[in-house]
């Protein structure tokens, strides 16, 4: 038995893994284990991980999937094999400060917390820019990485909270379930998880053609079926539905610009017949007006109150169309 379980989905790692796993075994905490989690990696992860485990064993455990089913169902089988009281979840290409399990758990004991949100560090070839997280609840469900965070084991297990077959968005998936359960959370300022930007990796490489709007729209049709959502509370709805809504709008405006206005008017189309069809009372949502989305990330708070305006007074479809072009 230890007390924190840090899971690592493994695909494609081999120029990373050394590095993540060499970042973990230095922690000042040391009950922990680390499970990795091979998803039929082609390269030679592999090896490089049971080289690891040989050495290291029982400290490191090697799962192994027969097929590949993305990162979200690797970290699902983490959460049921691990020991520990506590789980965290590290991208293989990522790597984490020495003090990274002490500074959460030491936040993680002085109320029991169900999750301990922090910050992270970008690494973009050696040059680093951190991002601090708000002590709100928008960060509970908007601040949507799955990393960067530890969870109690029991809190998952019990309220069915997993990442699911998804490979896009699954992390949104994820914190909105954790969000719906009202988790008791606490926000530290520490930005002690270093996401590696790889060009090659999953979100990096996302465009216009590969119709996230179309994922974001299933992650919220799975959401919607898997917990009763009319027996929320309305403040809940509606931040629902802002999330919906703000995921939609990053997918047109990050994803879609210089597609074409032919390609974003189809684009458009969907995001609002879909808005309309899953949340017909849209327009009564409060945290939609300028000022009402009080301590949201500025960046998502003015696209999402700035498009929603250009909704209400019908403008933002030439607006997308604008931005198709750029």
């Amino acid at each position: 038995m230890c007390e924190i379980s840090v899971i690592i989905p493994i695909y494609n790692a081999e120029k990373f893994i050394a590095r993540c796993l060499e970042s973990v075994l230095r922690q000042s905490f040391q009950s922990y284990e680390i499970i990795c989690v091979n998803d039929c990696s082609p390269d030679g992860s592999r090896e490089i991980i049971l080289e690891y485990v040989k050495k290291y064993s029982p400290k490191i455990r090697f799962l192994e999937n027969e097929k590949n089913t993305g990162p979200g169902l690797c970290r699902d089988w983490g959460v049921k094999e691990a020991n520990g009281r506590y789980v965290t979840f590290i991208d293989s290409d990522d790597y984490i400060a020495d003090d990274f399990l002490k500074t959460y758990y030491d936040e993680m004991k002085k109320e029991d917390y169900d999750i301990v949100i922090g910050g992270y560090t970008k690494d973009i070839a050696g040059k680093y820019k951190k991002y601090l997280v708000n002590d709100c609840i928008w960060s509970v469900f908007s601040y949507t990485i799955g990393c960067a965070k530890l969870y109690n084991k029991d809190f998952l297990i019990n309220n069915n909270i997993d990442f699911s077959e998804i490979r896009c968005g699954e992390d949104i998936l994820f914190s909105m379930s954790v969000f719906f359960n009202d988790a008791k959370y606490s926000v530290i300022r520490y930005a002690g998880y270093y996401y590696y930007f790889n060009e090659k990796s999953t979100t990096s490489t996302l465009s216009y053609d590969k119709k996230l709007e179309c994922d974001i729209s299933k992650i919220f049709d799975m959401f919607l079926m898997k917990y009763d959502y009319e027996s929320a509370g309305q403040e809940k709805k509606y931040l629902i539905q802002y999330n919906y809504i703000a995921n939609m709008i990053n997918a047109l405006i990050v994803y879609g610009h210089g597609c074409k206005p032919d390609i974003m008017d189809k684009k458009y189309k969907f995001f609002i017949d879909d808005l309309k069809n899953k949340f017909p009372d849209y327009k009564e949502n409060k945290f939609l007006k300028f000022g009402k989305a009080k301590k949201q990330s500025l960046k998502i708070r003015l696209a999402v109150e700035t498009m929603m305006f250009f909704n209400k007074i019908g403008i933002d479809k030439f607006v997308y169309r604008i931005i198709s072009l750029l």
